[in-house]
């Protein structure tokens, strides 16, 4: 069988900071969920809009991960927040890079930020603040997590489980074809969306990469690799 390549967009990192050195940077965490279920992963890099469509040609799969804050001018909104978590390269090529993938039907998992910045694509906005989602500690998990039973994620994560809170933006208004199919059960925030359309999209707000030692999260991964 043809391996399944997945293409796993990056981030830039200065390492170390103030050094001037500017390094392509993702979650091993993500490769290695792509890894350990089969699949071939590759980072992509921060590139200009122009680029998006010979990425996706070589690639089966596209996760959209973490990161920075998404522009709110994508939503019509002006920013709210005194931040400078942003980065208008890696908002304008993953844009672009969304847009090819569903124009080639290739299937989208969308994590945390990449969650965030799918809605929009698709014509939905976002919280620009939210407060008590964001954990003190990179490892453990901050609370339950409420899944709609007749769904993919409830195909895949078990109602009542706990999940790890890595974000201070969430998904506000739902772009159209999209539905909520995992609830942070505390104040009602989206943990998880997929289309009413038969889109190959998954969102989901927690970073499973991180929690690879449950069953749940390897059931995330091995969907991503061989069914969306």
């Amino acid at each position: 069988m043809k391996p399944v390549i997945v293409g796993i967009t990056g981030n830039e990192k200065e390492m170390p900071v103030m050094s001037g050195l500017v390094f392509d940077a993702v979650s091993r965490s993500l490769s290695d969920g792509v890894k350990e279920v089969g699949g071939i992963p590759i980072i992509l890099p921060v590139g200009t809009p122009n680029l998006a469509k010979a990425y996706v040609d070589m690639i089966d799969k596209l996760i959209l991960s973490g990161g920075q804050n998404v522009d709110p001018t994508y939503y019509g909104e002006d920013k709210l927040v005194d931040s400078d978590d942003y980065s208008p390269e890696r908002d304008a090529f993953e844009f672009a890079l969304v847009k090819e993938a569903l124009k080639q039907g290739k299937p989208i998992f969308a994590v945390c930020r990449g969650m965030q910045l799918l809605n929009v694509a698709l014509g939905g906005t976002l919280n620009q603040d939210v407060d008590n989602h964001w954990q003190k500690d990179l490892e453990g998990t901050a609370h339950e997590v409420v899944v709609a039973k007749d769904s993919r994620v409830g195909s895949l994560v078990s109602s009542g489980v706990r999940i790890n809170s890595f974000h201070h933006q969430s998904v506000k208004k739902l772009a159209p074809g999209l539905v909520a199919t995992a609830r942070d059960p505390r104040d009602g925030t989206i943990e998880a969306y997929e289309s009413t359309q038969n889109l190959p999209v998954l969102g989901i707000q927690w970073h499973p990469e991180l929690l690879l030692e449950k069953r749940d999260s390897k059931r995330i991964f091995n969907y991503l690799v061989h069914q969306l």
